[in-house]
């Protein structure tokens, strides 16, 4: 049967939400394993900031980059999965 128009909006919906929820728990992961060292300030919350050392940027560019990566994998597989759950088939898209 072929994906209906009410039904790739509501994956598209439901997908949105989770990419969301999984980035804002991502950046709350981050700051919260994010190693002081020296610095007692914590994360860098605008690495473009000039104060910021260049290390300190880079390595934080890297560990979001990962982060958000693998926070969009969890959250679309979980999405995904709620949905099968949900209606009994693979989202709209993903059907094979």
């Amino acid at each position: 049967m072929a994906d209906t128009r009410s039904e790739r909006v509501r994956w598209a919906a439901l997908s949105k939400v989770s990419a969301v929820a999984g980035a804002i728990a991502t950046r709350k992961l981050l700051q919260a394993l994010w190693p002081a060292g020296d610095d007692t300030t914590g994360p860098p919350f605008n690495p473009a900031d000039r104060r910021v050392a260049w290390s300190t940027a880079v390595q934080w560019g890297i560990a979001a980059g990962v982060g958000a990566g693998l926070a969009r994998v969890i959250s679309q597989r979980a999405a995904a999965a709620g949905w099968e759950a949900a209606t009994g088939s693979a989202p709209p898209g993903l059907k094979t």
